[in-house]
């Protein structure tokens, strides 16, 4: 008797609750069921081994799922109408199982629209709360429907099905309720056995679990600790009889052993609490998840993901994005501190919670504020209240007081007087970076701290004594307003801000494994690519021959640097400007792309200069100096698929062989395409490069002239040139014809006191047409080599980049980081503060190069566990090596079974205490020590499970 009381006073309890809930749905009973004419669940008898736990699980169901960070976890729950099956193939090859939302008990669709055989499955009752019809499993035709849909579903790449809805049929009349209980186990023992290979979880089904032993991988129960009241809009503590209630039916599973899945709700302004729920629920033997009943929040599980993303907001009324300040000042920065920048529109903001998966905002806006203020300033305090801080830069676009007040700032009742001073000036924030601070009232905003709130970085005095705070940071955030963040002149800019300081104090970025880009295996990472203008130029030297073969002569073949190489179409061919040329031409091209060390890339049919010609006629003062595109005869109307379609098909056609085709579009002119542009790409099998200015020079030293590397688009991602071509250091070849002698301050820039760029040479084949610029050239190809960096093509640092973008970090339970998404990217770079490599509990990690830019773990592989510890690990361990490391595994203490593979013979040094030796396909290689490093050089450029011994 105890045990119905228990359960009348759950159902009684809950079922408001349970009728509206929004997240994954269940309904326990109706009103027959309070009145106890539901039996209680049989006990269950095990016959089968128990399923496997999954080590972690999320659940969301909104549109555009943060598929990298969900890839954490080991099970991941989604709505399938929402990922195509190149996302669920994306979160198999990261480890991550992909589940399929499918809900048995109801029908949410268009009745009429599913046709007669679902119209007739229907039962006569609505589930008003869900707006959707529960349906008969009796109907052979509802089950013939869900059969088809979880066919589909596992050939999408689903390794799961989340089976909900189980229980609608509590909702039946009384008399039909068994028949259809009977119904549903039926069914799912159906589905078990047509689809073997599907991993079921069950969103409770206490009614027919019993019944089926071994067909559940799982069972998922909502609400052991913090439930949502839909009814009431409030989440609300649960009961003890609550759980009570349940584990009259879990304990049965557990004895089983099957994994049971906890989904608890709390706010997203709660985060600390859902820590600690899900620690609890861990503790009582369950798979945590605490979220939000949207399902739309990266909660917290047995792992937590770290948040890695900053959201950059701008104002479209500024310009496209590819202008914006904000783009081009903020983004190479915020990539370096090892953050991914999602560009949000200010009146396209998103809807979902942040906190979990946004380390911070930024706003760079200019206009003041936007269109619809009260609706921006109420999206910047929720993030404020899931505590995402908040930096604003540039301009002011909040208009509310108390938002301001929260970020320890309130407005001044008058602008500045003459006379304005500096108050306090914290140098390390401002002022010691590029340029000093020079007092400026033009444009200053009347704003101030509220004392006690935030820490001034700068503040200024009028001479009525009033204050005005345009640099400050606090625990919310900070600001750094117009005009002392850059200092403007003629034909310059200058940080006065420090970015760096600001954006990690304002955002409270805390010390993490960071994603690079710069360098691989401990060695600054080398790309070469050539624009494919100036081929048919004729070189200054003997014989006059074409810039092509000059390039092939002078600089790809004397050199062992990695090339990708792109031609135009129109200039080279016979369907373009000199057709008579082409029988000349094209035996060059072939030549080149035949050379082991280049790769093939199209730079387009007719040299697009601009690639959105619209936009680009709407600028004020607009002049087509060079046309729009190259004069082609006959063609007079710019066709993107005949640019980038057509070209790569007449280079495969023509100059390569089929074994080595076109890998890239090298996009020309102002290098911006639109996103249709950029998918027409993808959708070709091209990664794509170019765009971008960046280029720093001893004349103009400033990191404002570092551009990012990313812009992300709707047709994907457009990958900027890591550093601008040779058109910029000698004025747009006006001369001087040796002013690319200028990237190699570049180089030696962006190395110090940072890393902020490798090696990267980009050219256009007219650079081999004159005496100066052949020298500059070979003084740069000597320079490159002797920083003895590791070679890649474009196409593979491309894939660096993506990993740069993409990469998601997880702190596991144990406080290891658990890193995915990481593409071809191998090198995470680490704060001292973190310690060392635990080589013994990582994953994938091979060794670590402690250089002044700073301490560069090298990866074995894209999914990889980091340990650390305070010293550096005696074990042997990886230094530098100048191939891709594709292996790196412990046999024990002394041993490593290792493999590289590449395009030049391999070199790498080990750090190990005792001696070392290499075994390769049977042949010894004793080690060379050379300061306090073991050396290997060998002939071999690819090396399969060598066997390294240091004893």
């Amino acid at each position: 008797m105890w045990v119905v009381k228990v359960f009348v006073r759950r159902l009684l309890a809950t079922v408001v609750l349970v009728l509206a809930s929004p997240g994954p749905r269940h309904i326990l009973a109706g009103i027959a069921v309070l009145l106890g004419l539901l039996p209680l669940a049989p006990a269950v008898h095990a016959d089968t081994s128990p399923a496997a736990a999954p080590g972690s699980v999320a659940f969301w169901y909104a549109a555009s799922p943060p598929l990298a960070e969900l890839a954490q976890f080991e099970w991941a729950v989604l709505e399938p109408g929402h990922l195509s099956p190149r996302d669920v193939a994306f979160l198999r090859a990261q480890g991550s199982s992909p589940f399929a939302y499918l809900s048995v008990g109801e029908y949410d669709g268009d009745l009429a629209a599913g046709g007669d055989q679902i119209v007739r499955s229907a039962s006569e009752v609505r589930n008003q709360a869900w707006n959707s019809q529960v349906m008969r499993l009796s109907a052979p035709a509802w089950r013939e429907h869900l059969l088809a849909q979880a066919r589909a579903l596992e050939q999408q790449g689903y390794v799961g099905l989340f089976l909900d809805t189980l229980d609608s049929f509590l909702l039946l009349p009384e008399g039909s309720r068994e028949a259809e209980r009977v119904a549903l186990r039926d069914f799912l023992r159906q589905l078990h056995r047509e689809l073997p290979e599907l991993k079921l979880i069950f969103n409770r089904g206490f009614e027919v679990l019993p019944e089926l032993p071994g067909v559940a991988s799982a069972v998922a129960v909502e609400s052991i600790h913090a439930g949502w009241d839909a009814g009431r809009s409030r989440y609300r503590a649960v009961p003890q009889a609550d759980r009570d209630w349940l584990d009259i039916h879990l304990d049965p599973l557990r004895a089983q052993g099957v994994p049971l899945i906890a989904i608890d709700y709390l706010p997203s302004t709660q985060r600390e609490e859902a820590r600690a729920l899900a620690e609890r629920l861990r503790g009582e033997g369950f798979i945590p998840f605490v979220t939000m009943p949207e399902l739309n929040y990266l909660g917290v599980s047995t792992l937590e993901v770290q948040p890695r993303r900053v959201a950059v907001v701008y104002d479209p009324r500024e310009g496209p994005l590819s202008t914006n300040r904000g783009h081009m000042f903020l983004g190479g920065l915020i990539e370096y501190l090892g953050y991914r920048v999602d560009y949000l529109p200010v009146d396209q903001l998103p809807e979902i919670p942040l906190g979990g998966l946004y380390a911070g905002v930024v706003t760079w806006m200019t206009s003041g504020p936007p269109d619809d203020s009260a609706a921006f300033d109420a999206w910047l305090a929720a993030r404020l209240d899931e505590g995402v801080p908040l930096a604003i830069m540039a301009g002011l676009p909040v208009v509310d007081r108390t938002l301001l007040g929260r970020l320890g700032l309130r407005r001044v009742s008058k602008p500045a007087k003459p006379g304005v001073t500096i108050l306090t000036q914290d140098a390390s924030l401002v002022g010691g970076f590029e340029a000093p601070v020079t007092v400026r009232v033009r444009e200053l905003v009347a704003l101030d701290m509220i004392d006690g709130e935030a820490q001034a970085g700068l503040s200024l005095v009028d001479s009525e004594q009033r204050r005005y705070t345009p640099v400050a940071t606090g625990p919310a955030g900070g600001i750094a307003l117009t005009p002392y963040i850059i200092e403007e002149g003629p034909d310059y800019q200058r940080w006065i801000l420090d970015p760096f300081a600001f954006l990690q104090r304002a955002l409270r970025l805390p010390p993490l494994p960071r994603p690079d880009a710069t360098t691989e295996n401990g060695r600054r990472i080398a790309t070469v690519h050539i624009d494919g203008d100036g081929f048919l130029s004729r070189a200054e030297v003997a014989g006059s021959p074409y810039a092509g073969r000059e390039v092939l002569e002078a600089f790809i073949e004397p050199h062992e640097l990695l090339t990708s190489v792109s031609v135009i179409e129109g200039e080279i061919g016979p369907k373009g400007r000199y057709p008579h040329l082409a029988r000349e031409l094209e035996p060059i091209a072939r030549e080149i792309f035949a050379n082991r060390k280049v790769e093939v890339a199209s730079h387009s049919f007719s040299h697009p200069f601009y690639w959105q010609p619209e936009r680009a006629q709407l600028r004020e003062g607009f002049t087509a100096e060079y046309g729009m595109t190259m004069a082609i005869p006959g063609y007079d109307r710019l066709d993107f698929t005949r640019e980038v379609v057509g070209s790569t098909a007449y280079i495969n056609e023509r100059l390569t062989t089929a074994d080595k085709p076109v890998k890239m579009i090298f996009w020309t002119g102002d290098a911006l395409p639109d996103a249709a542009t950029i998918k027409l790409a993808y959708d070709a099998g091209l990664e794509n490069v170019n765009g971008g200015t960046t280029i720093l020079t001893r004349a103009h030293p400033s990191l404002t002239g570092l551009s990012p590397l990313i812009r992300p688009t709707a047709g994907g991602i457009q990958y900027y040139a890591p550093i601008i071509n040779e058109n910029l250091y000698t004025n747009l070849w006006q001369g001087p014809y040796y002013g690319f002698r200028g990237v190699l301050e570049t180089f030696a820039l962006t190395d110090a006191p940072r890393r902020l760029r490798g090696l990267h040479l980009y050219y256009h084949f007219y650079s081999a047409t004159k005496q100066a610029s052949i020298r500059v050239m070979q003084d740069i190809y000597r320079s490159m080599q002797a920083e003895q960096p590791i070679s890649l093509w474009m196409s593979q640092y491309i894939r660096r980049m993506h990993g740069l973008h993409q990469a998601s970090l997880a702190r596991l339970a144990d406080g290891r980081w658990q890193i995915r998404g990481l593409d071809g990217l191998r090198t995470l770079r680490l704060d001292p503060a973190l310690g060392w490599p635990d080589l013994r509990r990582s994953q994938g990690v091979a060794g670590v190069r402690e250089l002044p830019q700073g301490r560069y773990v090298h990866l074995s592989d894209a999914h990889a566990v980091l340990a650390l510890r305070p010293e550096r690990d005696p074990r042997p361990a990886l230094e530098q090596a100048n191939l891709p490391l594709l292996g790196w595994d412990y046999l024990d203490d002394d041993r490593v079974k290792l493999s590289f593979a590449g395009e030049m013979p391999l070199r790498f040094s080990v750090r190990a205490s005792g001696r070392c030796s290499l075994e390769v396909a049977g042949r010894h290689h004793a080690g060379v020590k050379v300061q306090g490093l073991w050396q290997f050089e060998l002939a071999e450029t690819r090396v399969s499970d060598a066997q390294l011994l240091c004893h």
